[in-house]
């Protein structure tokens, strides 16, 4: 019984979503020029970094128009 129950708190663990610190990297072209700029994202799911993310690379199409920007 304690085998199952050991074996049942590994299991949990490793379901849950552990926080780690991420990069959001963007490319932004103005004028023909490409730059990239990376965005830390600290302490972080990957579903909140991904979010996180998405809004850094909105907030660079309202001002260059050309932004991509990618979770590392």
């Amino acid at each position: 019984m304690k085998k199952v129950l050991f074996v049942a708190a590994v299991a949990v663990l490793g379901l849950t979503s552990c926080k780690k610190d991420w990069n959001c990297e963007c490319k932004v072209t103005v004028s023909n020029v490409t730059t990239t700029q990376t965005s830390a994202i600290n302490g972080a799911t990957k579903k909140n970094a991904t979010d996180a993310c998405n809004t850094v690379q909105a907030s660079y199409n309202t001002v260059y128009s050309t932004g991509t920007c990618e979770l590392k």
